[in-house]
């Protein structure tokens, strides 16, 4: 692949995270057969653009002020390696869990397997204990959530 096709399959994952970061204007480059391996994902994986596109709308609504951080992007022909800082403050629900009112900010690293203009399989890797830390949800600090955590099972039960 020439240079000039190497740096548009960059831009491609460019504009890739400006989508995840709410451009719909940047939907084109994105596969309709997209598959994303995710751990935060249902089951860590997504086979549609449609699936992504859901779990990307719950996690704004969860953190509306989220924002994906390029911070360097290597890029090799149609492969291209991004590492990311991922940022926002937990406002909405996120996996049953109810607003914690914490930031979170954590590192992740992305690869994007680009064909004709469009991302179709993006691979993200992240610690999801460093982000359950930042929750407040692993032990001691826990302790601090489950009378809100209880409050919402019950309520949920009636």
């Amino acid at each position: 692949m020439t240079e000039t096709n190497t740096a548009q399959s960059e831009q491609v994952a460019r504009d890739f995270v400006a989508w995840e970061n709410g451009d719909d204007s940047k939907i084109d480059v994105v596969s309709e057969s997209l598959d994303m391996y995710n751990p935060g994902l249902p089951n860590g994986e997504a086979h549609h653009r449609e699936e992504v596109a859901a779990y990307l709308y719950e996690s704004r609504a969860a953190f509306p002020d989220a924002a994906f951080l390029i911070e360097e992007i290597v890029a090799d022909d149609n492969v291209i390696l991004a590492e990311l800082t991922v940022r926002g403050t937990h406002q909405g629900e996120f996996k049953g869990i109810p607003p914690t009112g914490r930031r979170v900010e954590f590192g992740a690293m992305a690869r994007y397997v680009v064909a004709d203009g469009k991302v179709e399989e993006c691979h993200v890797y992240y610690d999801t204990k460093t982000l359950a830390n930042q929750l407040g949800l692993t032990f001691p600090t826990v302790l601090g959530q489950l009378p809100k955590l209880i409050l919402r099972k019950l309520k949920a039960k009636l």
